[in-house]
């Protein structure tokens, strides 16, 4: 019952009609909301609970059987066929592919923005989430294990020089730093320490920002660091939970779909080449940056958000 393009017929009357639009000004004929007349005529209930689902819009009217994410978590540990959960949450993940047209299975970001099954659930379901792409002929944006070492605090790292870039505004705190004009980012190493590594470090407002007013400028930079093969950490001092709840509640609102959705152009456009990091704080920041540009290489497929929110990483 998703929005097609197609011809729609309603429920009460078959009047037929060329799109949703019309069929929704039409209801008010039969004294309907649009609400009303999706739980009247298509009535769904809830998995997990049994009860009538909520309407809030058409499309996820449709696609969802979970008041709440929460629900949907428990159904699937609870539910007795184990068949049943894994062809439930793999069709979960194909419609996500197949509906943004997606060449790689999304990452952790993109699959908690959009309350799908969490990665924990492929991997106790399909022994990995790399698995269960592969059920659907994808691969996962990124499909590396973390070193261990970086859990690990080594003074070593914090010996070697971060060169910063000469524009950086608000350079965060480092034992060694030498300030360098950078081609794109804000940190990088350099000498026999550069990998082709660097940092873009953001603030909340800055994130924001970019992600919508700057999208194009940075879609050329990101651009810029993959022709010279160059891996760039878009690092913002905040966490997802933190941005939702400043932009509920602070004095400058931004659409956060359309901050979402552009992030997701970037990391799909630029596979290979970048990766959006939040830290949750700028003390966050300062410990995570000198482990991204020292490891380089060895985390550039890596899904760090994903260790990033379910392990200790010696955070402050």
């Amino acid at each position: 019952m998703a929005d097609t393009g197609i011809e729609v017929s309603c429920g009460v009357c078959k009047e037929t009609f060329k799109n949703d639009a019309a069929l929704h000004r039409h209801l008010k004929v039969h004294g309907l909301t649009v609400a009303e007349y999706y739980t009247q005529e298509y009535p769904r209930l809830n998995r997990l609970t049994g009860d009538p689902l909520p309407f809030k819009n058409k499309f996820d009217y449709f696609n969802t059987d979970f008041s709440t994410r929460a629900q949907l978590i428990q159904w699937c540990y609870k539910h007795t066929d184990k068949e049943e959960v894994k062809e439930y949450i793999l069709k979960q993940l194909k419609n996500r592919i197949d509906q943004k047209e997606l060449k790689h299975g999304p990452n952790h970001l993109e699959i908690e923005i959009n309350k799908l099954p969490p990665i924990d659930m492929y991997k106790y379901n399909f022994g990995g989430y790399v698995q269960a792409c592969q059920g659907l002929g994808v691969k996962p944006l990124y499909n590396k294990g973390i070193t261990k070492d970086f859990f690990q605090k080594k003074n070593s790292i914090e010996e070697i020089p971060i060169y910063i870039d000469t524009r950086e505004q608000k350079p965060l705190s480092f034992k060694n730093t030498k300030n360098h004009k950078l081609d794109f980012g804000d940190y990088t190493m350099g000498g026999d320490n550069y990998n082709y590594t660097f940092v873009d470090r953001k603030s909340e407002g800055d994130f924001k920002g970019t992600m919508t007013i700057g999208f194009e400028r940075f879609r050329k930079e990101l651009a810029r660091a993959k022709q010279f093969d160059a891996y760039l950490y878009i690092v913002t001092e905040s966490s997802l939970d933190k941005i939702k709840k400043n932009n509920n509640f602070g004095p400058h609102k931004s659409n956060l779909s359309y901050v979402w959705h552009n992030m997701r152009l970037l990391t799909h456009e630029f596979h290979g080449h970048c990766q959006f990091v939040f830290t949750g704080t700028r003390a966050n920041s300062e410990l995570m940056i000198p482990k991204l540009l020292y490891y380089g290489k060895e985390l550039w497929n890596v899904d760090l958000q994903y260790f990033l929110d379910n392990y200790d990483m010696g955070r402050r």
